[in-house]
């Protein structure tokens, strides 16, 4: 998400002819990115690149709902509806979805039985039995009018490639590249599964998505440690709450929740479909207002995103992991989100401190002191869209103690906040930064993303470009405030990975 003036190298140059040719100047929208603009009659913001000679097409369409906007008691019901966006509609993923419909009603019986039955004191063993039992034969019965993955199967039958998608605490984003002469088939495809979608296999999936969390979160010590860091640091603003939900509330999610979720969010005058590559804006347009800009808005309130905001942090916070692993050590210091200027800085400040081998951190604790095996840090943890972490986060060698190391992380900090960093770094955090902007546009795919999502969280796709402007702007002065206001202990909160004594 963070970008540069694209001006300053060969690559930048290269760049800028592969996304200016083909396009009149009154096309062109931005001086360095010439994105075509277009909201379809429903709403829906369309944005276009060009990339004449390019034989594929990626299609990134992004709406801004995400894990903070899950209801209370639901965590991880966006991550759920991402999952069911791919089982189909009225017309794909079965063979008659008449017989299909009553089958998924009496699921949604069954499931609220069982959830009924376990909020009860004393849940009664022999019922929700008997409740699996139905819901085993319900299942079975259903799988004889699915067709399964044929939603998948058609894009793939059809050239498709990278068809995937993901959730944040911020957005919701579903890719697909495919053949350039393809786009008529995205357009049908994409207005029937959101005019029509139909969350089969409902209950099933949820045991996939605990799986999941199992895999990605519970027998992960990285995401152990994340997730303790996360609800830890942050005391009111709903990036305490992780992505893919809280385990109790997984399994308690409901397919009407979700429909009803999906109508208040997925909305097409809140949502962004960014495309590039060998397509002609002219020729796409009308295809695509006939199609996607025929799906309705539902005739329901969207969600109010009125969130509870995070307080200041009085003092420092600790949280202490037990896992089966080598210790790891995380921190996190409240700093402001993207767009601010200060997010900026704090980006420069990341890579001055962890970015490649002469950076100060991995110089002084990994080859200077020999203290610690790793380092690394970065900004906008958990999310983007709200005021966010910066994480550092580090291996302890062996017999150096976490005590040892975080003295010489805050000597580290303390000798920036009072004397600064120099101008050489600085000049080289902006180039790494630049550097990984242009290597990032290369891909259709990585584009189309990074302009749909600067438009869906931070209002305005032409942040692709202006973050590099907004980099370069910076004097080592900034990055010494930004390093003396949040970069201190009580702002600060460290969770630590151990091993239980034995």
């Amino acid at each position: 998400m963070r970008v540069l003036n694209v001006f300053r190298s060969i690559l930048s140059v290269v760049l800028f002819v592969t996304l200016t040719a083909g396009l009149s100047a009154q096309e062109s929208t931005d001086l360095s990115l010439p994105v075509i603009e277009k909201v379809l009659k429903n709403g829906l913001r369309v944005l276009i690149v060009e990339r004449p000679g390019v034989p594929v097409v990626s299609f990134s369409f992004m709406q801004p709902v995400g894990a903070q906007d899950a209801p209370k008691g639901k965590t991880g019901l966006p991550h759920m509806l991402e999952h069911m966006m791919f089982k189909g509609t009225e017309t794909i993923g079965t063979l008659s979805y008449a017989k299909e419909k009553p089958i998924l009603d009496e699921m949604d019986k069954v499931a609220q039985e069982m959830n009924d039955e376990n909020d009860k004191l004393q849940p009664s063993t022999e019922r929700l039995k008997a409740l699996a039992d139905q819901m085993k034969k319900l299942e079975e019965e259903h799988h004889q009018v699915v067709v399964k993955d044929e939603l998948s199967a058609i894009y793939t039958q059809n050239g498709g490639q990278s068809l995937n998608a993901w959730t944040s605490q911020d957005a919701t984003n579903y890719t697909i590249t495919l053949p350039a002469n393809k786009v008529n088939l995205y357009a049908t495809i994409e207005q029937d599964r959101l005019t029509h979608p139909v969350f089969r296999e409902f209950y099933s999936e949820r045991n996939v998505v605990a799986q999941e969390r199992r895999w990605r979160t519970e027998s992960n010590p990285n995401g152990k440690l994340e997730e303790a860091l996360e609800f830890t640091a942050f005391s009111a603003s709903p990036y305490k709450d992780p992505t893919i939900g809280w385990m109790t509330d997984i399994y308690k999610l409901m397919r009407p929740d979700a429909e009803a979720f999906y109508k208040q969010t997925y909305r097409p005058d809140q949502g962004v479909l960014a495309i590039v590559g060998g397509i002609q804006a002219k020729d796409i347009l009308p295809v695509l207002e006939r199609t996607l800009g025929e799906v309705p808005n539902p005739p329901v309130a969207p969600l109010k995103k009125d969130w509870s905001k995070e307080p200041p942090q009085e003092g420092p916070k600790t949280v202490h992991v037990q896992f089966d692993a080598d210790p790891i050590v995380m921190m996190g210091w409240h700093m402001p989100n993207f767009p601010h200027s200060e997010a900026v800085a704090l980006d420069l400040l990341s890579n001055i401190l962890t970015s490649g081998n002469t950076s100060r951190l991995i110089k002084d604790l990994v080859y200077g002191k020999k203290i610690v095996t790793a380092i690394s840090s970065y900004t906008g943890f958990p999310g983007d869209r709200s005021p966010d972490l910066f994480v550092l986060s580090y291996t302890p060698a062996p017999k150096h103690s976490s005590s040892e190391i975080l003295a010489a992380i805050d000597q580290e900090l303390a000798g920036i906040q009072k004397k600064g960093v120099t101008q050489e770094e600085l000049d080289r955090a902006k180039r790494s930064v630049e550097s990984s902007f242009l290597w990032g546009k290369v891909s259709t795919s990585e584009l189309a993303q990074d302009l749909a999502y600067n438009q869906a969280v931070h209002g305005d796709w032409r942040y692709v470009t202006r973050y590099l402007d907004m980099a370069n702007s910076l004097t080592t002065a900034d990055i010494q405030k930004v390093a003396t206001q949040y970069l201190v202990s009580n702002n600060r909160t460290i969770a630590y990975l151990e091993r239980a004594q034995k």
